[in-house]
């Protein structure tokens, strides 16, 4: 879409085809590591057809949009493999499902699956008509006993491959050891709709039902392969598609036969939201608008209008890279994209892409703590910005810790560069011994006796006052050996001088 354009999509380009569509994918932009001709390919990948007639086609989808001859690249036919009927006149099978493999150095091995239950898979490094396909399970593999309805890479492992099937069963395979690991039986001639692997467990997947139970069904296939981890019941018709959150595992979307789309928590196991159907509520306010004679619109008086069925979403997907945002495809031939980043807080707590992926906290002393969600490792630095004075408080701390206090600041004192720095130290040598009051006076030049005895025989001009006489004001003499007897502690010196001097 273009910015202005009230969100109207724009085509980029078309093409055409000889017959319908059964599946369609599209690589992920190739690169040097990812096994894709880079000659044939560009960046926009290959774009995938598979076609009601059995073959492939192979565009790219950079001709495509710059309306270039050269957009087809290879257009390959299936083997017409069936197990029931020899005869090579007999009809080809259709291509139902298509998935080219997600990881970086297998991006170019294309899995496909066909109505006649086969799996096959192209080897597209350089796609032409001489296309490499064959079996995952080698050569003489049988069907999976009816149509393939998809097909799914893991999440974590390049060389597995799973397809289910439309007889309810699952099957595992090991491209690697070309033979299936596992099969999973779902429920017994019950379509499996769909399949999807959990994004960060290579072991843990999900498949959807199509019949009238609607159930989707989560297996752990370390624990078994015949009963699943749980059941999760909220559609009231069979599911459609479903598909799982590539950001967040604990999220899983899905649409059913019930006209519902639902987002699931899987914490809870619960449906925490319907994702609405803007169609079905516009009828539905029409509807009403007619019922109330304000309809101006001829077809709402004979009921104009999709039908429900037609309405009905039969796929939907996340968006590999909008974080939150998912595509719904309808049978009106309707596809949405919708926002579900409010209705995925519904589950009381924030969708993992929502979450801090790295942190900071400081600390005393310059420690810095940090983490980074990716890395999952707590780092813890120390920031100095100022180096000499931590040389210094080291150098103080390895000296003092050897010595004590008073040891510490003589041998300070001694050391000092300057008369004042020598005092200071002195001053705080003095402070920690035991006598700190007596030599501190001393320090100070205050003598204790001198001045008790000055304060005792305090007489100013030699007279002594009678009682008779008004109290004179203390002279500056007198007022200074009360001073000293104060700071020496000798209160009843300085009580004696003020009586001899008449205060």
């Amino acid at each position: 879409t273009k910015e202005g354009s009230n969100n109207s999509p724009t085509l980029l380009g078309s093409l055409k085809t000889s017959t319908r569509f059964g599946s369609i994918a599209w690589s992920t932009a190739s690169g040097a590591s990812s096994g894709i001709d880079g000659s044939n390919v560009t960046s926009s990948g290959i774009l995938a057809g598979g076609l009601l007639d059995g073959t492939v086609n192979l565009w790219k989808p950079s001709s495509i949009m710059n309306d270039l001859p050269d957009a087809t690249l290879a257009s390959v036919t299936l083997p017409n493999n069936n197990d029931n009927n020899t005869n090579s006149n007999s009809s080809a099978a259709a291509v139902s499902t298509l998935k080219f493999n997600p990881h970086p150095d297998s991006r170019h091995l294309l899995a496909t699956g066909t109505s006649s239950g086969h799996v096959y898979m192209m080897d597209c490094t350089t796609p032409s008509e001489s296309t490499n396909i064959y079996s995952p399970g080698g050569e003489g593999t049988k069907s999976q006993g009816g149509e393939i309805t998809q097909v799914s890479w893991n999440s974590q492992v390049s060389h597995i491959l799973a397809s289910s099937c439309a007889n309810g069963t699952v099957v595992v395979w090991d491209t690697r050891q070309k033979k299936p690991w596992c099969e999973l039986r779902c429920e017994a001639n019950c379509p499996v709709s769909d399949m999807k692997w959990n994004p960060t467990q290579g072991l843990h997947m999900m498949t959807a039902s199509e019949g009238g139970g609607g159930h989707l069904r989560l297996w752990d296939l370390r624990a078994s392969t015949s009963m699943p981890l749980t059941t999760l019941e909220g559609h009231a018709g069979g599911v459609l598609s479903m598909d799982w959150c590539p950001h967040d595992e604990t999220l899983l979307v899905s649409c059913g036969n019930d006209n519902r789309t639902l987002l699931w928590d899987l914490y809870s196991l619960q449906p925490i939201a319907e994702v609405p159907n803007e169609d079905v509520t516009a009828v539905g306010s029409a509807a009403a608008a007619g019922s109330n004679g304000n309809a101006s619109d001829p077809s709402s008086i004979y009921g104009g209008g999709l039908s429900s069925s037609q309405q009905k979403r039969n796929d939907v997907q996340w968006s590999p890279l909008r974080r939150g945002v998912i595509s719904t495809c309808s049978f009106d031939r309707k596809i949405q994209a919708h926002s579900v980043v409010g209705l995925a807080t519904k589950c009381g707590r924030p969708p993992k892409w929502m979450s801090p992926g790295s942190g900071v906290s400081c600390g005393f002393g310059g420690v810095v703590v940090s983490i980074e969600a990716q890395q999952k490792v707590v780092k813890i630095d120390t920031i100095v910005e100022h180096p000499e004075l931590v040389e210094a408080s080291e150098k103080f701390e390895t000296e003092f810790a050897a010595t004590d206090c008073i040891t510490y600041c003589h041998t300070m004192a001694e050391r000092a560069e300057d008369d004042y720095e020598s005092q200071v130290w002195s001053f705080m040598q003095i402070m920690f011994e035991t006598d700190a009051r007596e030599q501190l006076l001393n320090y100070l030049g205050f003598d204790p006796e001198k001045i008790n005895q000055a304060a005792m025989e305090f007489n100013e001009d030699g007279s002594n006052p009678s009682d008779a006489e008004p109290t004179p004001a203390m002279s500056k003499d007198a007022e200074n050996a009360v001073k000293d007897a104060l700071l020496v502690g000798n209160f009843e010196a300085a009580v004696e001088c003020c009586f001899r001097s008449g205060n």
